[in-house]
């Protein structure tokens, strides 16, 4: 019960990563690359924190990317097929098939219950 908590959270901080990502690049689209150079240096205060919530998120994906390729070969009681496709996915598409099949197969099922 704690993984799933555990993976909620990691899929969280990937997809609020992601998105600030973007929001940044069009801010600096916007407003000009020259306006936001304090970007590519900022102060130790900022980097700090944003620097260990970066390692965090980064060990919380990679498990993720684990956690949902142990599902879908030994937990989840899909056809041969559909594990063989699944797993392609996840092993080509790295934290972002990780991401889809969270959504798309994982957080679906009852938790302790395998379909």
């Amino acid at each position: 019960m704690r993984l799933r908590y555990f993976y909620r959270l990691a899929a969280g901080c990937f997809l609020a990563t992601i998105a600030l990502l973007a929001a940044l690049e069009l801010i600096a689209s916007i407003i000009g690359q020259e306006n936001v150079a304090w970007l590519e240096n900022p102060p130790f205060l900022v980097r700090l924190p944003l620097g260990i919530l970066g390692v965090a998120c980064a060990v919380g994906i990679i498990s993720l990317w684990f956690g949902m390729m142990w599902d879908c070969l030994f937990v989840n009681k899909l056809s041969t097929l559909s594990k063989v496709g699944w797993f392609l996915l996840l092993l080509l598409t790295n934290m972002l098939g990780a991401l889809i099949y969270y959504y798309a197969q994982f957080q679906k099922r009852e938790p302790g219950i395998s379909q």
